[in-house]
């Protein structure tokens, strides 16, 4: 188990969602917002996902062992089409990321636990949905979402 490990199973686990576009372990920067537009682009749209490492605290589990809770946030991008309700799409999207992310407390092995006893998501249940919102992304309106989840390892 590594923050590397559950990185991937995350994207993985996303990967398999339907209408899930780019999926990204890392977040994407540029100075030049064409470059970032098209990090999130997906056909002929943006549609993509972002997942990111934010906080890793860890606490002495027993004499040998450690245990980690890595926090990943996991950013949604869909590009903005009120002719097409692109919010009712979104909407639905993010329900599947949430339920897909749900269904494996270990995140395909490379995790103990998504759902931490401890730590900064202490009680919490696999993803939490923080903001579902607009953003700009140069010119381009999009809907945006936040989620975020605690994976726990011990090493």
């Amino acid at each position: 188990m590594s923050r590397e490990s559950i990185s991937a199973a995350l994207a993985a686990i996303i990967g398999q969602v339907s209408g899930i576009g780019q999926i990204h372990e890392r977040e994407r920067y540029s100075p030049d917002w064409g470059q970032v537009l098209e990090h999130f682009k997906s056909g002929d749209k943006y549609n993509a996902c972002l997942i990111s490492r934010k906080i890793s605290p860890k606490q002495q589990r027993t004499l040998g062992e450690k245990e980690r809770a890595h926090v990943f946030v996991i950013r949604l991008v869909y590009g903005l089409k009120d002719a097409d309700d692109s919010e009712s799409a979104f909407q639905a999207l993010v329900d599947r990321v949430e339920a897909a992310v749900d269904a494996d407390e270990t995140l395909n092995g490379s995790c103990e636990t998504t759902q931490p006893d401890w730590g900064p998501m202490a009680g919490a249940i696999g993803l939490q949905i923080d903001l579902i919102d607009f953003r700009q992304f140069g010119k381009v309106l999009c809907h945006y979402a936040e989620c975020r989840v605690c994976a726990c390892e011990t090493f």
